[in-house]
Order: C-alpha cells, then sequence, then structure tokens
C-alpha cells in the first residue's frame, strides 16, 4: 500500500474509531442506568438526562434511551402529560420486529398515558414540569435527528477535504514550480477543516465538535462559492475532466455541481443541498449542454464514467 493510501486510510479509520467509541460509550451508560433503574431510579434519570446525545449516533441507541428515560420518569414519580417520548421506543421496535421489547415499551406507554390521565387540570406546576422535560428532550432528539440528516453533505465535504490531500501528494512538484494560489488557499482552508473534523469525531469535547461544526457549516454555507471552489479544486488533480466540462459550456458554478456527482451524491442529495426550486431545471439545462436525452443514462453515471475515462488518458 503506497503512503498516501496509508494516510487516507488513517483518516478514515479515524473517524470510524471514533464513532465505535461514542457507541461503545453510549450502551455502557445506558447498561448502567438500566441496571439502577429499580434500585436508584433518580440516579437512573440523572445519567440519561445527562448523557451526551451525540452519542446515540444509531436508531438503536436512541429508542433504547427513550425507553430507559420514560420508565426512569415514572420510576421517580414525575408524570408525563403525553406519550411523545415513548414513542420513539414504541415505533422503533415495532418497525423492527422485536416483539419482546415493543411489548415492553407498550405497556409502559399505557402506564403513562394513565398517569397522564390522572393529573390535574389545576395542578399547574406539574404539568409545567411535564413541559419543559418533555420539550428539553424533543429539542436534544432533534439536534441529533438534525445531524444524522446532514451527515451525507459533511460526508461530501469530508470526501473533498481528504481528496485535497491527494492533489498535494500527486502534484507537490508542478505545484512549486508553477503553483496556483487560489486553488492552494482553498486546499490549506479545507485542510483546517479536516483537522476540526477528525478532532471532534476522536475526542468527546463538546467545545471540538461545536468548532467542527461551524467550520463545517461556514465552509458549505455559501452553496454559489463552495461550487464553483470546488470546481478550482477539481481542475487541479482532474483537468482534462474539467476542460471537457468548459469545452461543453458549463459555467464554473455548473461545473462544481457536477463534480458533487463524482464524489457519490445522487440527485435528491445535490437537490437538497443546493436548495434550488429550479434543481430540476438546472439538472436539464446541464444534460443538454453535455449531449445527454432525457432519458439517458443517469447524470452521476455518466460524469463518473467520464472522469475515469479522462484518467485513463
Amino acid at each position: 500500500m503506497s503512503r498516501l493510501s496509508n494516510i487516507v486510510f488513517i483518516l478514515i479509520l479515524s473517524l470510524c474509531f471514533g464513532s465505535c467509541i461514542h457507541g461503545s460509550d453510549a450502551r455502557s451508560s445506558l447498561d448502567k442506568a438500566e441496571a439502577h433503574l429499580e434500585t436508584h431510579p433518580d440516579s437512573a434519570f440523572v445519567a440519561l438526562d445527562s448523557l451526551d446525545r451525540r452519542q446515540l449516533n444509531t436508531p438503536e441507541l436512541r429508542a433504547r434511551h427513550a425507553l430507559l428515560y420514560s420508565i426512569a420518569l415514572e420510576k421517580c414519580g414525575i408524570g408525563m402529560t403525553n406519550d411523545s417520548i415513548i414513542n420513539i421506543a414504541v415505533n422503533y421496535y415495532s418497525s423492527n420486529g422485536d416483539d419482546e421489547k415493543t411489548e415492553t415499551a407498550l405497556q409502559w406507554r399505557k402506564t403513562i398515558l394513565e398517569h397522564a390521565g390522572s393529573i390535574e387540570m389545576t395542578d399547574t406546576l406539574q404539568r409545567q414540569n411535564a413541559r419543559i422535560i418533555q420539550e428539553r428532550y424533543a429539542d436534544k432528539y432533534e439536534l441529533v435527528e438534525k445531524r444524522r440528516q446532514t451527515w451525507a453533505i459533511v460526508l461530501a465535504a469530508f470526501g473533498i477535504l481528504a481528496f485535497c490531500i491527494m492533489i498535494i501528494r500527486r502534484y507537490a512538484r508542478r505545484l512549486k514550480q508553477k503553483p496556483d494560489d487560489e486553488a492552494m488557499a482553498l486546499i490549506r482552508q479545507r485542510l483546517s477543516v479536516l483537522d476540526k473534523v477528525l478532532a471532534s469525531h476522536i475526542s468527546s469535547d463538546d467545545k471540538a465538535y461545536r468548532i467542527s461544526e461551524e467550520e463545517i457549516e461556514n465552509l458549505i454555507s455559501d452553496r454559489e462559492s463552495f461550487l464553483i471552489s470546488t470546481k478550482v479544486v477539481f481542475k487541479e488533480n482532474h483537468p482534462k475532466f474539467i476542460s471537457i466540462l468548459e469545452q461543453k459550456g458549463l459555467t464554473d458554478w455548473e461545473i462544481g455541481y457536477c463534480c458533487l456527482y463524482t464524489l457519490g451524491l445522487k440527485g435528491k442529495e445535490v437537490g437538497e443541498f443546493i436548495q434550488k426550486k429550479r434543481h430540476y431545471i438546472i439538472s436539464s439545462d446541464i444534460r443538454k449542454k453535455l449531449g445527454l436525452g432525457e432519458h439517458d443514462t443517469n447524470i452521476g453515471i455518466w460524469l463518473r464514467a467520464l472522469l475515469s475515462e479522462t484518467e485513463d488518458l
């Protein structure tokens, strides 16, 4: 394996290792909380409530946390006014055919709803406390869901960042002889973001995570500039590929748009990223410039094939 391959492999392994650490820590925390539910439900509740939601990186972990959290609330005598939390567990276990856990979740949902019905309408304090807990839980859960939904974009950004390393390695001599200041500035910027991403995945430090999220958001928030800069970076490593797209009359923005497909993104993911209602029209216009009919091959497949062909020239 070449030195470059080793570097890329280590970067990917670091991300995977950081994810595994989070998952392992979460399971351990949930195991401990479950062990204390009967004897020390208050301690179990505190542990579950303070658990870093970023560690709940799978639907199974989120469902188990919701179930244990609901049980802890009941055992601590903190009545809920609805079944919003326990339903996370009910929906997951029922959809995955886990009859035993589905039955457990349903039984606790029944208990929660019975207790909710017994809370007096005049008991303002108890209802307010229940509402605060439910809204707080929903807010934290929403952050986890948002992180999961944007993961495809983060992976794409990481792919481009890792790609920058390949550019430096492959074209080091050419860049030293005739450096492209714009491309080098973009490479340094994206490598800096990569450092933050790696640190946040390896570490459980909240500050490191927030910094990495801010860096990624700053990098991709201006979607127009991001696409154009992606074209500049790609041109350093795949000049023939970019040259063909330029010859076909594509603008810098449209070429950056095409580069997202070569990274493996699908049409829906590209559309969600650029956030333009005219995504379908934009895609159709680009297909026309590329000489592709409406019912011809998928544009992503075509672009990746073109990239592969130009690399062989």
